[in-house]
């Protein structure tokens, strides 16, 4: 895969010698043949990020806060 983006999916960016990020999906002994994604590589990244910083969100709803809210008011 070359993008997570439908846009993205062009191998005609890509020349002879440049050189990619990718993450190994695939290797096929038989044939000698390694199977590449740059998409893997990004979501195993968003995946590391999230795992090392978490998430910041308290896990209330907004449904949580209003009603909590509201029943301060009365």
């Amino acid at each position: 895969d070359l993008s997570r983006d439908r846009a993205e999916q062009r191998p005609e960016r890509f020349g002879v010698g440049d050189k990619v990020d990718v993450r190994v999906t695939n290797v096929d002994m038989k044939s000698r043949r390694l199977g590449l994604s740059i998409k893997a590589r990004e979501i195993a990244e968003e995946k590391e990020a999230v795992q090392q910083y978490g998430s910041s969100d308290s896990g209330a709803s907004l449904g949580d806060i209003l009603g909590a809210a509201l029943k301060g008011d009365e």
